[in-house]
């Protein structure tokens, strides 16, 4: 009798304990939105106002390259190391966990500022902390070395990309390249907001990108925007099958501005790619496909 005694104590105890433990509820991330070129973080207002309706606060700067008074000084790796240290870092130095999103031109620094910052890592260091997934909207994936002008056919921009004597970019009928399926008044509005696009920044390479390291398989998705006219569906495409990693990849029906267009479902598809990684099946959530905009719904049945 005595010797049961002790075994309950020493393994069936401590079992039953550990059971009656509840299962600690994960912090709930802070989502980090990096714009693309001419974009500032007013286009993302809707895609935020719904992530913040569901419990997620975010945050989101403008990059140093759009709307320079110096744009011939400005370069992808300036924007990286501005996305890394005034945005991310003190969120993370503070025990933030961040899934950062990143949005056309933004995946190229983007990608280059989380370097080394997964949570993973930072845990490893002893650092609070960290990146707990990267997801990329109609975004550039680059490699080291590669600027978004690299990888355009033939190395020349489009010929929507104005060039000004001063180093700056605009951009010929934005309704169409960005917004084509973004309701008028809204469009109208986004237009009024772009700002000119430092050259040098879209010709110059970031650096080596988060998306390829193992800290972030499984949690690196990709919405991939159908009827894009800035960056292409097979430019998207083609970017993913060079990346030599594995992708979650939501293809879409959304034009090059889905957080305008397409609001409700992307923040949906947002959400439910955070909760994945979380390991979390329930909760407060935005509905994917059961709760879209009535200007959604409508699109989707014509298509």
């Amino acid at each position: 009798m005595q010797i049961s005694a002790v075994i309950y104590q020493l393994l069936v105890l401590p079992l039953a304990l550990t059971a009656s433990v509840p299962r600690q509820k994960p912090q709930t991330p802070t989502v980090v939105i990096v714009p693309g070129a001419w974009h500032s973080p007013q286009h993302y207002t809707e895609l935020r106002d719904y992530l913040g309706g569901a419990g997620y606060t975010t945050v989101s700067q403008r990059n140093p390259s759009c709307n320079s008074t110096d744009p011939n000084a400005e370069s992808a790796a300036k924007d990286a190391k501005f996305i890394r240290d005034q945005v991310l870092l003190p969120l993370l130095d503070s025990g933030k966990v961040v899934v950062l999103v990143m949005h056309s031109y933004g995946g190229l620094p983007g990608a280059t500022a989380a370097k080394g910052l997964s949570q993973t890592e930072r845990h490893a260091a002893g650092q609070p902390g960290g990146i707990v997934g990267l997801i990329f909207i109609s975004a550039i994936l680059a490699h080291d070395g590669q600027s978004l002008l690299s990888l355009l056919p033939e190395q020349k921009f489009d010929p929507w990309v104005l060039q000004e004597n001063n180093g700056q970019l605009d951009v010929a009928n934005p309704k169409q390249v960005f917004y084509g399926l973004v309701p008028q008044f809204l469009a109208q509005l986004a237009i009024t907001l772009i700002r000119p696009q430092s050259r040098a920044s879209l010709s110059t390479p970031g650096g080596p990108p988060a998306w390829l390291d193992p800290a972030f398989d499984n949690r690196r998705s990709y919405w991939l925007s159908l009827n894009d006219h800035s960056i292409p569906p097979q430019a998207q495409e083609a970017m993913l099958n060079g990346s030599t990693v594995q992708w979650h990849i939501e293809r879409f029906p959304s034009d090059h501005s889905s957080f305008l267009s397409f609001p409700l479902a992307l923040s949906s598809w947002v959400i439910r790619e955070i909760r994945s990684w979380q390991g979390v099946t329930n909760g407060t959530s935005v509905g994917f496909s059961s709760n879209l905009t009535a200007i959604e719904s409508d699109f989707l049945m014509e298509s």
